[in-house]
């Protein structure tokens, strides 16, 4: 009887793969990195590899980081608290340095307004079509709102409900002193108002009041609009959140 143990399968792949990571982490080493940045420098060029950058860009942002580290690491500067989480340096590398969102209408306004708008749309029709419909009377005992006065109330809305947070945000250098913002605040929301009464008092011809389901059915739409901006832009807050 023979006592000579099988190999088992596949060893020699797994121990080549070993071999391939003991090398790619050994890479790292005796080039001037301390060890908690050989292995962040390490764990950075795994993720690098799965993008699809080319191999020079690739080798690039390796040698450009390492030598920032090196230098940094006088100072007592790590890979992390210098290029963050592992997952956002590759994503910053591939996709490029983001600049400061510190404006005033900030990045992707319009994705922005147009989904506040769609929102205020949503909210009305919904709201009028559902109360049409279950109390019919409502549309010859009281003075319905026409869809013209809706649209430019939700469009209003839109206009300026992305810039009103970022009147007081503490992360955008303000030219006007808190006064001054929170009368623009006030000066829109009335100018918003007016607005609104002005469209309402338009003739049924140019505003006209939509039946319960037409009502229901443009409300369904935005919210399906509302859901495809959310998932092609960065909204900020909003229903749906």
């Amino acid at each position: 009887m023979s006592d000579n143990k099988q190999t088992p399968r596949n060893a020699g792949v797994h121990q080549k793969r070993n071999n391939v990571a003991v090398n790619e982490r050994a890479a790292f080493d005796n080039i001037g990195l301390t060890k908690r940045n050989a292995e962040y420098m390490y764990r950075f060029n795994k993720e690098l590899e799965k993008t699809k950058l080319t191999p020079e860009k690739k080798a690039q942002a390796v040698q450009d980081m390492v030598n920032e580290l090196v230098e940094g690491q006088k100072s007592g500067k790590t890979g992390k608290n210098t290029y963050g989480g592992i997952e956002a340096r590759v994503k910053e590398v591939v996709e490029g340095p983001t600049r400061p969102d510190n404006e005033l209408f900030g990045r992707n306004y319009w994705p922005n307004m147009i989904y506040n708008s769609l929102t205020f749309f949503m909210i009305f029709n919904l709201m009028f079509g559902i109360m049409y419909l279950f109390s019919p009377k409502l549309m010859t005992t009281s003075r319905p709102v026409g869809i013209t006065a809706i649209t430019v109330s939700a469009l209003i809305a839109g206009f300026i409900l992305p810039i009103m947070p970022r009147l007081f945000s503490p992360k955008i250098k303000h030219t006007l002193n808190g006064f001054l913002r929170a009368l623009i605040v006030l000066v829109g929301f009335l100018v918003w108002m007016a607005l609104f009464y002005l469209a309402q008092m338009l003739p049924g011809v140019v505003n006209p009041i939509l039946m319960p389901w037409p009502s229901i059915i443009l409300g369904l739409v935005s919210i399906a609009g509302m859901f495809w901006l959310r998932r092609t832009y960065k909204i900020n807050g909003g229903f749906f959140g």
